[in-house]
């Protein structure tokens, strides 16, 4: 066994924040600081062009990703957390430094580098070495392996979905594994065996991995990678960026025995009830010695999953806010799920047309998506104090009341969420009586819809206008039931109708819509209006996000425990960053040796 010193990290190898820091961190020399994005007519014609096609037709996109442009950039280096101790310097079986590609390396060598190599030669993973070392106790005992070593080696092992034993024999092969050995700083007479990954996920907290991930996309923000302002066309260069998210269902490692299962399974004996026989199953009698530690029918290394049936609809049932009833039967399409549920906050990028994941709460399957949301968006704040968010997009699910409001008035944020339906919008006299139509747009008190005249970013309200419509339209929008001819003639006397209001009848929209301050239909955009259909596709972003999940085998958690799996989730997220930038450099660098050898 042979030790090398890992000297105290240096400027050279990461970005450092200081604890008063209360801006996010910037590299000013950065290539990436001046894309430039489509505009909105540019962006809605292509948007039935793919992703990679759409990244051609943005300014400097080639220029600024290709090869010969990135290469003297290298590498980019990571932020040091300002809240996590420093490294002290001690002896490691392995020392990861970053390695320089090599200076001879070729666009023909860049085809045949796997995703993952190109990942190594493009980031300075030094500054994890603090964030993973918190699981070191002291400086007693043999030397371990340094902690950046091993959790890259985490990461490859997600990245190419092996298990702990076809890791440790990959490390060990005669052709790829020297190469990895070489770049995660491994001495190929010395490698950790399948034991030692294991322990170290296991012993990492939630939280440790967490801010690895943090300290990739702070540090893809410095380097302007990430927005850190809006990147929708038109919008002004101060907004905050756009945030779209989603839920999506984890199953849990273990199978599931018992449907019922909840934590009273893991009291002892005396204290433990049944949930399966109270609800009228044939439930175990927790009398035998199996029964002694825990029931014998729950799953031991899982005890926080639980499980769920999915109807496949965010809409509600009856009335929104409602749970469905227990006598209502299962939706076909629904599905059985036993695990944990994750939520990502996903940053969208329209220059780029992508997605950029910051992980956000990772909880038992049976919480509601939308009581993950606030306290997503508080800790999200928390880790990112100075990002500013302009903008939610999410679906139906995320469209309660509690929510709407917080976006409002804790974010001052776009609302920029799909209405949940109820039965009552479909009700022409309803929506005259209250005074919105079923997407939220604002009637006249004859049943004429208003327009939409702008929304005020600085008074965070809307303003909606008749522009006297019913003088050339003598049909109401809404007619209840055998009320035509009594609202054509309630128009006519309408007092809107003269010079001194040129622009009509008006509302104003803010938090709530007026007269009966409903929260579910109020909106800051006109909903389905050309600017909010290219805004509400964006939350694709979010199923983008979710697909790469599954991709990578991580719809079902690879590992054992809530803990665990939760560290695999935040894994892939760290993979999506990446994978981003590599993603990008690929395409600029093909599209400018095609260019090249057309001289197009």
């Amino acid at each position: 066994m042979t030790t090398v010193l890992i000297p105290a990290l240096s400027k050279e190898c990461a970005l450092f924040l200081s604890p008063e820091q209360t801006e996010l961190p910037y590299v000013p020399d950065s290539p990436f600081h001046n894309l430039v994005g489509l505009s909105r007519t540019e962006m809605a014609a292509s948007r039935g062009v793919e992703a990679p096609e759409r990244r051609l037709l943005t300014e400097r996109f080639v220029s600024t990703f290709a090869w010969s442009t990135i290469r003297p950039q290298l590498p980019l280096r990571l932020v040091v957390p300002a809240d996590v101790p420093q490294w002290q310097p001690r002896h490691c079986r392995s020392y990861y430094k970053w390695l320089p590609p090599e200076e001879t390396l070729t666009v023909k060598d860049l085809r045949g580098l796997d995703d993952f190599d190109l990942i190594l030669r493009l980031f300075d993973f030094g500054a994890w070495r603090p964030i993973l070392s918190q699981r070191f106790c002291s400086h007693m005992g043999p030397p371990p392996f340094d902690p950046v070593s091993i959790g890259l080696g985490v990461l490859l092992a997600q990245w190419k979905r092996w298990k702990w034993p076809t890791l440790f024999t990959e490390l060990h092969s005669n052709d790829r594994g020297r190469g990895y050995c070489r770049r995660l700083g491994f001495a190929p007479d010395d490698l950790p065996c399948e034991s030692t990954f294991r322990m170290a996920i296991a012993d990492s907290k939630e939280a440790w991995v967490l801010q690895c991930a943090d300290s990739l996309a702070l540090s893809l923000m410095a380097y302007g990678l990430i927005p850190t302002h809006s990147t929708f066309p038109g919008d002004p260069p101060a907004r905050g960026v756009s945030i779209a998210t989603d839920c999506q269902l984890i199953a849990a490692h273990s199978r599931m025995r018992c449907r019922y299962q909840n934590a009273n399974c893991f009291l002892p004996r005396d204290q433990r009830t049944c949930a399966a026989r109270e609800a009228g199953k044939e439930g175990c009698a927790c009398d035998t010695e199996a029964c002694a530690d825990h029931c014998r029918y729950v799953t031991p290394r899982d005890p926080d999953a639980t499980y769920v049936y999915y109807a496949g609809s965010n809409q509600p049932t009856s009335a929104p806010g409602e749970a469905q009833s227990s006598g209502t039967p299962l939706s076909r399409r629904g599905k059985h799920h036993f695990g944990y549920k994750d939520k990502t906050f996903n940053i969208v990028d329209d220059r780029l047309f992508t997605f950029w994941p910051l992980s956000g709460p990772f909880a038992t399957a049976k919480l509601n998506d939308h009581l993950l949301t606030i306290p997503g968006f508080e800790d999200l704040c928390r880790r990112f104090p100075a990002l500013k968010i302009a903008e939610m997009i999410g679906d139906a699910g995320e469209g309660f009341d509690r929510i709407l409001l917080f976006v409002y008035h804790a974010l001052h944020a776009l609302r920029t969420v799909k209405i949940r339906h109820h039965a009552c919008d479909k009700n022409a006299l309803t929506c005259l009586k209250r005074g919105y139509d079923k997407k939220g747009n604002p009637l006249c008190p004859h049943g004429y819809r208003l327009s939409f005249n702008g929304h005020d970013y600085g008074r965070q309200d809307s303003k909606w206008l008749c522009r006297l419509r019913c003088i050339a339209h003598p049909t109401p929008d809404l007619v209840p039931d055998d009320g035509l001819d009594e609202q054509r003639t309630a128009a006519l006397t309408c007092p809107y109708r003269d010079s001194d209001h040129p622009l009509g009848y008006n509302v104003i929209v803010n938090a709530t819509l007026p007269k009966d301050n409903d929260v579910r239909l109020a909106r800051d955009l006109k909903v389905d209006s050309p600017t909010w259909k290219l805004r509400i596709g964006r939350l694709s972003y979010a199923e983008s996000r979710n697909a790469n999940q599954t991709r990578r085998d991580l719809k079902r958690s690879p590992w054992f425990g809530k803990a665990n799996s939760a560290k695999a989730q935040y894994l892939g997220d760290i993979l999506s960053c990446a994978l981003n930038v590599v993603r990008f450099v690929r395409e600029a660098t093909l599209a400018a040796e095609h260019a090249a050898a057309t001289g197009i």
